[in-house]
């Protein structure tokens, strides 16, 4: 292996090791490619406001070419800031280093013979990608019209308009539909152009020395167009027979093919509502923190969303079923139609980053245990709470990941025998959980800068705050929660207080807890 060889081994390995290069390569995907990113928002409004103000200030120039005092200083600016944005598109459109690495690699553990040469060629041709493509190409002609001495280019400045494609959501969709289309599209274009091209042929040879409007095929051409598109300015008429035939025959056919291509952005775009909306959604996602994700709004997903949605808790929908996402947002909830066992929506929805709590409530224990596995191997701190359909299963779901599996079923069965052996026991946890009394149980976390750390139950004056202590969880021992402590129990950092009472009491002892004051 050659010594340049060698020296391009050693730097992609140290790129592919460096994490303030992969910090930085991040950052630049999430400020430019990251569609839900709060930030790449703000940027994208900047650069829609850089550009309408560039293009204003090059029309303004077309009539005073003497310019204007801040001119000169705002199109070197915006120049920068445009070719900043296309080279940093550039590099992040492929890593290099790992396309690099992997031919590397490939070739030591095959014992082939590496190809410095091919191993180059292919990372520029994966850059050449990036450079002829559409939007590309347009960043690139958006930056040429403000080299002064190519003047000749000034008639680029209208890509700058174009560029605006890059930065709204709606004109990306409308993109979108042209790639998904192009096959359609292409031919339809193939079925014009051949009208265009018969008509214009054949009303030049009809009217040519008969029609003093059409002497050369430009003018049959621009003729057959604006016939074809039912435009009629009226300037050319034919005056032959022949060629009162052919417009009429062209006619016909352009309102035909007009019909067909409105006919085909419409079913587009038909297609791309539910996509338009589930955008806006998601935009209204970004801007939650600590938010609750819940999979599934059945029976047991809809009261849950029910309770938390009355305590304040800021909660995301996922269902497949779109009635059911329909009826969760006439509640005043955010509901997302999408399968929630796939990485990429969780993944969108920042369970990873912002999210506090995810609760799996499908009707299906393989749906909720795939999601649980999804969701736990984006995030490792977030808290999974799953609904387990058949008790055989709950096994499976702590091994999935899950910190707390309930079932259903066996709830409503212990709810049942304790209603035939203790009624009346029964009817006051009933009233108690339905709220009907009022009193409701609730938790209370002890975080380490609180009061009552090392302190001991007693300090709490639960008595006089008219709560009761139900007891004490604590993570880190054998026997975590302690039923019913009693007041010389001592309190630690992270202790889960299992407190019932009235919401108003409990609410004051919450914001002792959280100012670190207990009287």
């Amino acid at each position: 292996m050659g010594y340049i060889t060698t020296l391009f081994v050693r730097f992609a390995y140290f790129l592919d090791a460096s994490p303030s290069y992969h910090r930085a390569k991040e950052f630049c995907r999430t400020l430019l490619e990251h569609q839900h990113s709060r930030l790449k928002f703000y940027f994208d409004i900047f650069m829609v406001i850089l550009v309408v103000i560039s293009v204003l200030f090059l029309l303004y120039e077309v009539k005073n070419p003497d310019g204007h005092p801040y001119l000169d200083t705002f199109v070197q600016i915006s120049l920068i800031i445009f070719v900043i944005e296309y080279l940093l598109r550039f590099w992040i459109y492929s890593d290099s280093h790992k396309i690099f690495l992997e031919r590397y690699d490939y070739a030591i553990n095959n014992n082939l013979p590496f190809s410095l040469g091919r191993t180059l060629l292919a990372i520029v041709k994966k850059k050449i990608e990036y450079v002829i493509s559409p939007l590309a190409i347009i960043d690139l002609l958006a930056i040429l019209p403000s080299y002064r001495p190519l003047r000749f280019l000034r008639i680029f400045l209208l890509f700058r308009i174009f560029k605006l494609f890059r930065y709204a959501r709606s004109m990306k969709t409308f993109t979108a539909i042209i790639t998904e289309k192009k096959f359609e599209l292409f031919t339809l274009a193939i079925f014009a152009s051949f009208v265009i091209f018969t008509g214009s042929s054949a009303i030049y040879i009809f009217e040519t020395n008969q029609n003093p409007k059409i002497n050369t095929l430009f003018d049959a051409v621009y003729w057959a167009i604006v016939t074809m598109g039912t435009v009629g300015y009226g300037d050319i008429v034919p005056v032959t027979t022949e060629g009162m035939v052919v417009s009429m025959i062209l006619i016909i056919l352009g309102v035909a093919t007009l019909s067909f291509l409105t006919s085909i952005i419409v079913s587009s775009f038909q297609n791309k509502l539910i996509e338009l909306k589930e955008s806006r959604l998601f935009a209204e996602v970004d801007k939650l923190e600590d938010f609750i994700v819940i999979c599934g709004y059945g029976r047991v997903g809809e009261v849950v969303a029910k309770m938390l949605h009355e305590d304040g808790y800021k909660l995301v929908i996922i269902d497949n079923d779109a009635q059911k996402i329909k009826l969760a947002q006439q509640r005043g909830l955010i509901g997302i139609v999408a399968d929630a066992s796939k990485s990429r929506i969780l993944g969108e929805l920042g369970v990873d980053k912002r999210a506090s709590q995810i609760i799996c409530a499908t009707n299906s224990d393989e749906l909720n245990v795939f999601i649980t596995l999804t969701a736990r191997s984006l995030s490792k701190q977030i808290i999974i709470i799953a609904r387990v359909i058949k008790n055989t299963h709950k096994k499976k779901y702590f091994l999935a990941g899950a910190n707390y599996a309930f079932s259903a079923d066996e709830t409503i069965g212990l709810m049942g025998a304790q209603y035939i052996t203790q009624p009346i026991s029964y009817a006051a946890l009933d009233e108690m959980l339905t709220e009907n009394t009022g009193v409701i149980f609730d938790i209370l976390p002890i975080h380490e800068h609180s009061c009552f750390v090392n302190q001991t139950v007693s300090a709490l004056d639960l008595k006089e705050k008219r709560l009761l202590l139900f007891g004490i969880l604590r993570k880190d021992e054998l026997l975590p929660f302690h039923f019913n402590p009693t007041p010389n129990f001592e309190l630690k950092s992270y202790d889960m207080l299992i407190i019932m009472g009235r919401k108003h009491h409990i609410n004051v002892l919450r914001k002792i807890n959280d100012k670190g004051s207990s009287r």
